[in-house]
């Protein structure tokens, strides 16, 4: 996964925060190595903010789009409209784009089945 445009967080997140969280494995991974990041992705600069373990905590009671959609688990947004997450109860595309203006699980768009396919699909302009 090329994160070369991100500046990632140098430390990862305190192990147990990670432990409280309901993360897939590779998210937590990630997490664990760099606690979040920010920049662009691909060669058009998408825009990528992947939170905190703690701002995933707290985005998860605050987002409305979270309520809406139960099981969903938001980790990053494009910086602005768009949340990046996972939705553990599909078969298969868990990780997807979704608006946090969203009504619910419907507007939920499956981007891959990892978080590596999920920065793929962004950085090729899916």
């Amino acid at each position: 996964m090329d994160l070369s445009g991100m500046k990632l967080a140098l430390q990862g997140a305190d192990p147990a925060l990670l432990e409280k969280l309901q993360l897939p494995a590779d998210v937590r991974a990630f997490l664990a190595k760099n606690d979040g990041g920010r920049g662009t992705v691909g060669p058009r600069q998408r825009p990528l903010v992947l939170w905190s373990a703690e701002q995933i905590a707290r985005e998860a009671d605050e987002q409305e789009v979270t309520l809406a959609t139960p099981g969903l688990i938001l980790f990053g947004t494009d910086g602005g409209a768009e949340g990046y997450g996972y939705l553990p109860r599909l078969k298969h595309g868990r990780y997807g784009r979704i608006s946090l203006l969203a009504a619910g699980p419907h507007e939920f768009e499956s981007l891959g089945d990892s978080l590596e396919e999920l920065i793929t699909a962004l950085s090729e302009g899916r």
